[in-house]
């Protein structure tokens, strides 16, 4: 199927051997994988991954990112608990397309907080995870509304768990470019989001991190350069979004032409989002949108 007629959100690509394999967020209790030549073209292979009955989680497949990492491929993907707490699950598979089973059973993220949208970040061969701590947790009933949050900890080496306490990186409400908007699920309630943490090191040893707020209904992903040039920060929130035409939840990889891409879903539309890659530059600790 085109590109265009494949409707998914927070689509991430994982290029192997040839080929682009994209997986997101899925359905109630399985996750689909679609493999391409050419970024436009599009064939659903099948299942990776499905909520058994035995799970700590009960629905919902978000976010899904898979990432190589000591020889082999680990998802990980946003639940929605048995306890009604949402976390994130990791598991893994000795091919990128195959079945993933979780590492354990049980999200790396904190059990006892709101989390989703983590992904890993490995630096100097210890692998950190970074997630949202995000609505319908943080709510701060002086100001009524619900803060989103950027957090991280170390993981242990084989992913089963942290190694270390997670740290919190930053409060959306505290970055300048960031606001209040009503929730997409219930629009009574505001909140500053915190989708989507992403960290890349650039060629100069910068490291970037981006996020996708909702502003005025505005889609739009943010950067953010560690001014230690550590995962720990502190991050320096940038001037301009990265790109402001609603679209986020970004993910960067590079294609089989030697092209650093983003990978968004556009526009923040229900039953309309699509898969959107973006040419990058990089220009000393910044990312720039390829014209």
């Amino acid at each position: 199927m085109k590109r265009q007629d494949l409707r998914i959100r927070d689509p991430f690509i994982i290029p192997w051997e040839g080929k682009y394999y994209m997986c997101g967020s899925g359905g109630d209790t399985s996750l689909p994988m679609y493999q391409s030549d050419d970024l436009e073209n599009w064939e659903e292979l099948g299942e990776i991954f499905r909520i058994e009955e035995d799970s700590w989680a009960k629905v919902d497949t978000w976010a899904a990112e898979i990432h190589r990492y000591l020889g082999k491929f680990y998802l990980f993907v946003s639940l929605l608990g048995k306890n009604g707490v949402r976390g994130t699950q990791v598991a893994v598979c000795d091919t990128v397309f195959g079945k993933y089973v979780p590492v354990v059973n049980a999200p790396i993220t904190p059990p006892y907080q709101q989390a989703i949208d983590a992904t890993l970040f490995v630096q100097d061969g210890t692998p950190y995870i970074l997630y949202s701590r995000d609505w319908p947790g943080n709510y701060i009933p002086e100001k009524d509304y619900y803060v989103g949050e950027i957090w991280a900890a170390e993981a242990k080496k084989d992913l089963s768990g942290l190694a270390g306490e997670p740290f919190k990186l930053f409060s959306s409400n505290e970055v300048p470019l960031s606001a209040a908007a009503p929730n997409r699920i219930n629009e009574k309630i505001l909140r500053f989001g915190s989708d989507a943490p992403f960290v890349q090191k650039l060629k100069n040893g910068s490291l970037y991190l981006t996020w996708s707020p909702m502003l005025n209904w505005n889609y739009v992903v943010l950067g953010a350069v560690s001014e230690s040039g550590n995962v720990k920060g502190p991050w320096r929130h940038l001037d301009e979004p990265l790109f402001n035409e609603n679209g986020g939840h970004a993910m960067f990889f590079t294609d089989f032409d030697g092209n650093r891409k983003m990978s968004i879903h556009q526009p923040e539309s229900p039953e309309k989002e699509r898969a959107t890659f973006i040419d990058v530059e990089e220009h000393g600790s910044l990312l720039q949108l390829k014209k």
